[in-house]
Parts: structure tokens; C-alpha cells; sequence
């Protein structure tokens, strides 16, 4: 008995033949659906459990049936069949049974092509995808050249069942148009092209990829952005083309582009955080840093993905610490504001640093210094203020050797400047009040350290400068 597979409006029937004559049986089953298998070896199951030895048990019965002849005789075959047959056959259909249900054995396809059985398969969605790669071999629609025959038989589950590839092979080694020998290049399961030599095909795509590892370290990982494989086989004389061309083609297409994954190493600044002391003691202009900050450093390694050199994506994969970062301290006041005013009427410049580095007069080597420098060992940034209330004559930067300084004309013949400031805060022709924030103290000019050079003046020439001491306290 044999089965033969025909496809019919997307169905396939099942036509089972029997010497000459022919029993139809349909079994509309979609091949796509999930059950297929299933259904197939359940109608296989019920043919050789029910039906097979159903066939069986009625010649049996007709050979034991006594005639009214000989009644003796019958006696005899009866304890026969009850004693012997009965115990075989219910032995076999245990087997069977215990078999298919514990995937020792199975029901499957033997696939025959040219009355040569090629393949067994599980079901015929395996055939279908066979087809499929086929078309892709030959270039043509299978299903005009190659009409597979079936037989249902018992499989054994300890074996491998043929797949798609193998089925393929097959069909291709009965087509007369076929060349051994050639190789297909895949892409993502796609034949793309064929060629004469898998050895120069694999070479082809091996110098690809050799020359993107020519532009990165050795840890860098390299390899085509799709799966990419040669397989040697049976193809389509027709379809052979040159190397060259194959990759050429490929490279069109886009199917060959290189995914880099290299690891970068990116070194990043940790900034520290500011830490506020308030001192009731100190008024709110009051600021000092007690306690400087240090900036910190960490280590990030990213994964950096490139396709064809372009980068894609950066994953961070590991964040190592450096070097910590340390706080900064200030000491802010917030106490009242004391106006600590001379009886002239003017104000201490620096409210929160009150150290004399170097006073007014002759220095050493008879230098004359035409000012007071208010320092302490950490004045930088430190608040400059006003002296007396004015009018902004000069805020900014010259060669004067002042570097950033503040001129304030008080407007009753004095003036106050304000020396080597870090940065100032007013403007030319600005009105400022006494006490003020105008500017902070710095090193800018010429200058050896951070310091606040103050003056008080009377006149535009150096022998008008006073000593500041006349005038203000500390």
C-alpha cells in the first residue's frame, strides 16, 4: 500500500491505492497550522491500531468459523486462536501502543522520490519548507518538477528525522540542470547568490572582516551585523556567477556590513559638593571657605557599537572610582550686620578677613607702599565692600599694575581703591552705598598672593594717597 500527497486550493489530500482498486479518503488539514503533526499521527495511530488489525481478526474469524460438517474440528481452532493468536496480538498492540505514547516510536513520512525512498520526516510542513529552499537553488517553482511520494510508516524517536535541507538536496540531485560543486552565500537563511569555489567565497568575506581588525585593538569584537554563511551543494547551473560579483552584489545590498563592539574607556571629573557653617557672630556679607574642594575622577567603560564605522549604540558596562571627591566648607554669617563705620565716616573694606599682610609706608630696600594689603591665609573670593557711599570713577582691568580694581569717588574729596580683585561687581558711572558688595578678593596684576590692596585718596597724585589706618578700623 502506498500514499501519495497532492496539493489541492492550499489543502492537501491524502489518496491512499491498493493494487487496482482505489480508496479515497480526504484529510483537509492546512499545513500551516500548529496540529498538523499531531493529526497525522493520530490518523496513522488509528489505521494501524484499529484498522489494520480489525482486517486481521476478520480473516481469522473466517478461517476458524466451523462448518456444520465439522464441529470437532472447530473446537480445536478456537482453543488455538484464544491460546496462541490472541495473546500475539494483544502483545503487539500493547507495544505499539506504550510505544507512541512514551515517543519511543512514532508515525511518520517516508519521502520517495524516482521510486527511491530519500528522507523520513515528521510531517509535511518539512516538505513544504524543502520546497522552499529548492526554489531558491534552482530558481524555479518546484512543485511543476518534483512530485514527492509518501509512506506512512513507524519511526523510531532515537533517531534523527531528516530536516528541510536534507529533503532539498534530494530533489535537487533528480533535476538535470543542476552542477555539483558550487557553493551559495546565505544571509539570514537567504540565498543571495552561487559561485564556483566556497573556499574563495569564505576568503572573500574573511578579508572583510580581517580589515575592520586591522583599525581596532585585539579585545574588539568583529562580525558581520547579519549571519552570514557558505554552504556547499547542488544549485542551478544557470545561477553560478563569479566571486567577485557575488560579494559585489551582497555589498549592494547591504547584507554585508561589519558590527564592531569595542570597549572605550572614558575618564570623567567628579565635582564636589558645597558644604555651608553658618556664624551667627558674622554678618550676612561675612563668607569664608574653610575648607577647599577637591574635584574627583572615575573611569567609565562603555560597550560602543559601529556598524560600517557610524556608531549605534553605547552601553555603560563598568564604573570605577578613581579618585574620590572631597567637600568644599564655607563659613557664611548670618548674624546682624555691624556697620563698624569710623568716626570719618568710613567702613572696614573686607567684613570677613581682618589680617594687615603688609601696611602702609616704606617697605624694606625703601619701597614706598601708598596702601593698606588685607590678606589671610584663604581670603580668595573673599567679599570686598564699599568703604563710604560714591559713584563708580573706574571698575575693570588695565596695565596699572592693579589688575581688576575698583575707583570710588566719594564725592567730598576723597576717593577709596580697591586692588587685584579676583573679579569686580559694578560698573563705571555705577552709584554704590557703603557696604556694598563691589568686588572679590583675588591675586590678578602684580601681585605675589591673594590679597586686597586698599587706598584712600585725596588727589589724583601719589603723594595725595593717605594712610587707609586714618581712617578706618579693623
Amino acid at each position: 500500500m502506498s500514499t501519495k500527497f497532492i496539493s489541492v486550493n492550499g489543502y492537501e489530500k491524502i489518496e491512499r491505492i491498493k493494487g487496482s482498486k482505489k480508496v479515497r479518503k480526504q484529510l483537509a488539514v492546512k499545513t500551516s497550522e500548529k496540529k498538523t503533526k499531531r493529526m497525522d499521527n493520530i490518523l496513522s495511530m488509528l489505521y494501524y491500531i484499529v484498522v489494520v488489525p480489525a482486517t486481521f481478526f476478520s480473516g481469522i474469524v473466517k478461517l476458524i468459523t466451523p462448518s456444520k460438517k465439522n464441529k470437532r474440528k472447530s473446537f480445536s481452532r478456537k482453543k488455538f486462536m484464544y491460546n496462541k493468536v490472541a495473546p500475539t496480538l494483544a502483545i503487539i498492540l500493547l507495544v505499539l501502543t506504550v510505544g507512541y505514547w512514551t515517543n519511543w516510536i512514532d508515525f511518520g513520512l517516508n519521502v520517495q522520490l524516482d521510486g527511491q525512498t530519500v528522507a523520513s520526516v515528521s510531517d509535511s510542513g518539512v516538505i513544504q519548507h524543502a520546497k522552499e529552499i529548492t526554489n531558491d537553488k534552482l530558481n524555479k517553482d518546484t512543485d511543476a518538477s518534483f512530485t514527492p511520494v509518501y509512506q506512512i510508516g513507524v519511526v523510531n524517536q532515537n533517531e534523527t528525522s531528516s530536516n528541510a535541507q536534507t529533503v532539498s538536496n534530494a530533489m535537487v540531485e533528480t533535476d538535470t540542470s543542476v552542477t555539483d560543486d558550487v557553493a551559495g552565500l546565505y544571509v539570514n537563511d537567504e540565498l543571495i547568490g552561487v559561485c564556483s569555489s566556497a573556499t574563495d567565497l569564505q576568503n572573500k568575506l574573511d578579508e572583510i572582516i580581517n580589515k575592520a581588525k586591522k583599525k581596532y585593538k585585539d579585545n574588539t569584537e568583529i562580525s558581520f551585523y547579519n549571519e552570514v554563511k557558505v554552504e556547499s551543494g547542488i544549485f542551478n547551473s544557470n545561477s553560478v556567477e563569479d566571486t567577485e560579483s557575488l560579494i559585489k552584489k551582497a555589498e549592494k545590498k547591504e547584507l554585508l556590513q561589519v558590527l564592531v563592539k569595542a570597549d572605550q574607556v572614558v575618564t570623567e571629573n567628579l565635582p564636589y559638593s558645597t558644604k555651608v557653617k553658618y556664624d551667627k557672630s558674622k554678618d550676612s556679607s561675612y563668607k569664608k571657605v574653610i575648607k577647599k574642594g577637591v574635584t574627583g575622577k572615575q573611569e567609565t567603560t562603555y560597550k560602543v557599537s559601529f556598524l560600517d564605522g557610524v556608531q549605534i549604540d553605547a552601553a555603560i558596562m563598568n564604573v570605577k572610582t578613581v579618585k574620590k571627591s572631597s567637600d568644599q566648607v564655607i563659613v557664611k554669617g548670618n548674624g546682624k550686620k555691624k556697620a563698624n563705620v569710623s568716626n570719618k565716616g568710613f567702613m572696614w573694606p573686607a567684613p570677613s578677613v581682618h589680617s594687615i599682610s603688609s601696611s602702609y609706608g616704606y617697605r624694606e630696600g625703601g619701597e614706598f607702599h601708598t596702601g593698606l594689603d588685607i590678606a589671610d591665609g584663604n581670603c580668595y573670593g573673599a567679599t570686598v565692600v564699599a568703604s563710604k557711599s560714591g559713584t563708580v570713577e573706574w571698575a575693570g582691568y588695565d596695565d596699572s599694575g592693579y589688575g581688576n580694581y575698583v575707583i570710588i569717588n566719594h564725592g567730598d574729596g576723597y576717593k577709596t581703591l580697591y586692588g587685584h580683585c579676583s573679579s569686580v561687581s559694578v560698573s563705571q558711572g555705577q552709584k554704590v552705598t557703603q557696604g556694598q558688595t563691589i568686588a572679590a578678593i583675588g591675586s590678578t596684576g602684580q601681585s605675589t598672593g591673594n590679597h586686597l590692596h586698599f587706598e584712600v585718596r585725596t588727589g589724583d597724585e601719589r603723594s595725595d594717597r593717605q594712610n587707609p589706618l586714618n581712617y578706618v578700623s579693623y
